[in-house]
């Protein structure tokens, strides 16, 4: 990564930080029945499909839990990607309906920080080839990942 393209990550990352990176699902949500699901405070990732069920993994690869649809293994990524303190519970809608309306919500307001990002990064660069690179660096960076 060059120095323009460095200056041009810690600028982004500051311009979100600064306008506050919303949380989900406290933030796209409205009351909803839910069930409690209890998470480890480390990082998750979506695994395999086996079986028809998704396996969700901690960074260290070990298995967490498997859910049936692809939806509920996001919404949890999701939820525990918050940018302060992890969460050792969360509160996931019993309604599938309301799971993909709240994650398409939530990745609608993601993909809007992602056109941000690369319409000013074709302002300032000549070409595209580092764009992708350069938005998931910020994303790293805030803790945020997109699905």
């Amino acid at each position: 990564m060059t120095k323009k393209e460095s200056q041009f990550v810690s600028r982004w990352v500051n311009a979100i930080t600064t306008e506050g990176i919303k949380e989900f699902p406290e933030d796209f949500a409205g009351i909803y029945n839910s069930i409690e699901i209890l998470l480890p405070e480390k990082t998750l990732i979506i695994g395999n499909e086996l079986f028809g069920t998704y396996e969700i993994l901690n960074v260290d690869g070990n298995h967490v839990m498997h859910v049936d649809t692809y939806e509920k293994a996001k919404f949890i990524i999701y939820s525990s990607l918050p940018c302060r303190k992890k969460p050792t519970k969360i509160k996931m809608p019993l309604d599938s309906k309301e799971i993909k309306s709240l994650l398409k919500r939530y990745e609608d307001y993601l993909d809007s920080i992602i056109i941000r990002i690369r319409n000013d990064y074709k302002k300032n660069f000549m070409d595209e080839k580092n764009s992708s690179l350069l938005v998931n660096e910020i994303f790293r960076i805030l803790n945020l990942a997109r699905y």
